[in-house]
């Protein structure tokens, strides 16, 4: 009778146990999944941030030529080279991020 109750008992924190892994793994799944979605909109508004600000170089140095009728002066001069190589470096790390990420 000894023996049968304490199987019995065995039995029933063996089926505790496995319920409360299996509630725990389901936490954990739900979890990750908010993550995934939480990290997937910080990269579509990262890109979207990136464009942006590519965007406002080209329409920065466009407006300046407008501005200026093409005959631009030494500060002017100075502001388009700093706006071309702010977007060199930048395209430049789009590319090493992109070769990056198809290395992986």
């Amino acid at each position: 009778m000894e023996v049968i109750i304490i199987e019995i008992a065995s039995a029933v924190i063996a089926a505790a146990a496995i319920i409360i892994v299996a509630i725990i793994e389901t936490r954990n799944g739900k979890r990750h999944k908010n993550e995934d979605l939480r990290r997937q909109r910080r990269e579509k508004e990262t890109r979207l941030s990136m464009e942006l600000m590519s965007a406002c170089v080209d329409l920065s140095y466009v407006t300046s030529l407008a501005v200026t009728g093409g005959k631009t002066n030494g500060n002017v001069e100075a502001a388009q080279k700093k706006a071309e190589e702010a977007q060199q470096k930048y395209e430049d790390f789009i590319k090493d991020e992109a070769a990056h990420a198809v290395a992986k």
